[in-house]
């Protein structure tokens, strides 16, 4: 959590979640500075007040469709140092592909809402993103490495034996605890090890125009 408040832009088409998760942040220490139900009025609020940090639905508006993330990304093009969290209830590699992408220097968050599992959790994937880092979940990792046009033979031949036992186990479906004691002394090398598994498959956009290095952080 940064020893600053950050101010925050809600967005989510339900009104009770947008209360809800409102409260959440003001509880954790945030400043929720506006919120929103639609694409048009979450880049509305969020170029009126300039926010630390954008948490939005993938998708937003009648049709549920990925509004939230357009919105996401339209707000970076304007305000690239604005952090950006998307909740998602799935997986989706396309999106999530556009996501990281971007070449904003605010972080980046792409969380499945399944995998959050507790608010203090929460609350740090928040304020790492606040900070610049980029924070993923590793399945959505292993998602996008078999959907990535990069995830060829070259690429593979480029992971160390580590890494590719690792990306194996992930596939596998095996949880994080049981990757980190099977690999590593703490959670910091794993981390480590997702960020240059994520990088040798190019999946990160433009490293050189972010402002800070880009650790990962799986989801507990």
């Amino acid at each position: 959590m940064p020893s600053y408040e950050p101010s925050v832009v809600v967005a989510d088409d339900s009104p009770l979640l947008r209360a809800g998760l409102t409260d959440l942040l003001a509880r954790g220490g945030y400043q929720v500075v506006a919120d929103a139900g639609d694409a048009e009025a979450l880049i509305q609020a969020a170029t009126d007040t300039l926010p630390t940090l954008v948490v939005t639905d993938a998708r937003l508006g009648a049709r549920r469709t990925d509004e939230g993330i357009s919105a996401a990304l339209r707000l970076h093009e304007k305000v690239p140092e604005m952090g950006i969290v998307v909740l998602a209830d799935s997986v989706e590699t396309a999106y999530a592909a556009s996501v990281f992408a971007s070449t904003g220097t605010g972080g980046l968050g792409y969380l499945r809402k399944s995998r959050v599992r507790t608010v203090p959790h929460f609350l740090d994937v928040l304020g790492r993103v606040a900070s610049g880092e980029v924070v993923v979940d590793p399945e959505v990792i292993s998602r996008m490495v078999a959907a990535s046009p990069d995830a060829d033979s070259e690429a593979i031949a480029r992971l160390t034996t580590r890494q590719s036992e690792v990306l194996g186990l992930i596939h596998a479906g095996f949880p994080d605890r049981a990757i980190i004691s099977r690999f590593f002394n703490g959670r910091r090398q794993f981390e480590r090890c997702l960020s240059e598994m994520f990088l040798a498959f190019g999946l990160s956009g433009d490293v050189e125009h972010r402002r800070t290095p880009m650790p990962l952080t799986h989801l507990a």
